[in-house]
């Protein structure tokens, strides 16, 4: 009897101790790590036929013994909801346990028009069993594309004025610009007027920034390094080929915009080689400098002696000149020309204004188009300028 109770007093002593040592075990051991959730950015291009899927990868630190999961949602940037892509306000990504990577789609949106890289974001939140080093995670919509979005909206002008012929113009049906009509001048101005006379930073290229789509002429200013320099762009004249004295000129046509981009619509006197700038005169129908983008300037240049001088008015909108098509006019008879906007007259400049000094405007002139990048009077793109840029014309007509 006694060696019984002995043994089982024994026995229990043991297990006692046993157990004592497991939640002494249990109660020192440090708790399984809390897994860091990431997930990296993406970038890919929109597509151009059905709708694409951007795969975003949600990845653990460490593999868990429990559940994990997070809240995601979408939010616009420079990408617009149903337009670029498709919205979700609350989707859950779960990790079982013993599982490290999720996958999450979100839809893009394609079309056939060419645009900036757009941006869209991802809200991640609610972490369950898990830490977030980052909340915010971002997908950059390339693009792929040829065409330029544009609509038509906007001031237009008669094709017919009484007492007035039409002499010439171009409407841009075509599939390429009619070289028997216009020239690209291309470089960067050297080696004669370096910078163009007013240290511009783009290089000017040979057709390649200059398309025609659906009736409209479109000069396409780019942050690309071509000819040693950071931006490319257009620049036409119809020197040597149309020239044009006296009588009604439209333009019709939509801006680009942003610091340091600077559209121009302008003429300037045929006889430049002979007399050079600003002897032969300047008559600047248009000039908008990209950080004012609601202003438009309409500019006489002369001479003075060995100087230049320049009468300039401007008018003012409370909408941007990018939103929509306007029309640019010059109504020119001897000794007097008037610049208007939309037929409203912003500027007037006589023979009289100018006298004793020589007027130069009962010349013929040519036409110059252009977005120049940078220069004395914009200054430098920065870090809010975007590109590509664009200037939409829709037509130059004369009449006589």
């Amino acid at each position: 009897m006694k060696n019984t109770l002995k043994a089982g007093f024994s026995f229990m002593a043991i297990l006692a101790v046993a157990l004592q040592w497991q939640c002494s075990k249990s109660s020192n051991d440090p708790a399984p790590p809390v897994p860091a959730i990431t997930v990296s950015p993406v970038t890919a291009n929109e597509g151009t036929g059905a709708n694409l899927l951007f795969s975003f990868e949600f990845k653990l630190s460490a593999a868990s013994t429990q559940s994990v999961s997070v809240s995601v949602a979408t939010e616009e940037a420079t990408a617009k909801a149903g337009l670029d892509f498709i919205a979700f306000s609350s989707r859950t990504v779960s990790f079982q346990p013993g599982e490290t990577q999720k996958t999450l789609q979100v839809e893009i949106v394609a079309d056939e028009w060419k645009e900036n890289t757009e941006e869209f974001r991802l809200l991640i939140s609610n972490p369950v069993n898990g830490t977030l080093p980052n909340n915010t995670v971002r997908g950059y919509i390339t693009n792929d594309d040829t065409q330029i979005f544009f609509d038509d909206a906007g001031y237009n002008t008669p094709n017919t004025y009484p007492g007035y012929t039409l002499v010439w113009a171009d409407e841009f049906d075509g599939n390429a610009l009619n070289l028997s009509d216009w020239n690209f001048e291309t470089g960067d101005g050297c080696p004669n007027v370096c910078g163009w006379g007013n240290n511009e930073l783009e290089w000017y290229t040979n057709g390649e920034n200059l398309y025609l789509q659906r009736g409209k002429l479109i000069i396409e200013a780019r942050n690309e390094n071509v000819g040693g320099k950071n931006y490319t762009s257009s620049r036409i004249t119809t020197q040597r080929k149309k020239s044009f004295q006296y009588g009604r000129i439209d333009i019709r046509a939509k801006m680009p915009y942003g610091q340091g981009i600077w559209p121009a619509l302008w003429m300037l006197g045929n006889n430049i080689s002979t007399v050079g700038w600003p002897a032969c005169g300047e008559m600047d129908m248009m000039e908008l400098l990209g950080h004012e983008p609601n202003k438009v300037h309409a500019t006489a240049h002369y001479a003075t002696g060995a100087g230049a001088r320049n009468i300039s008015k401007s008018i003012t909108k409370t909408e941007s000149f990018s939103d929509a098509f306007h029309v640019f006019s010059l109504v020119w008879v001897q000794d007097k020309i008037q610049f208007l906007v939309d037929d409203q007259l912003i500027n007037e400049v006589t023979k009289n204004d100018i006298a004793p000094n020589n007027y130069p405007f009962n010349e013929p002139f040519f036409f110059i188009f252009n977005i120049a990048v940078g220069g004395n009077w914009p200054g430098s793109p920065n870090s809010t300028t975007t590109f590509p840029q664009w200037m939409f014309v829709d037509y130059v007509r004369v009449f006589q």
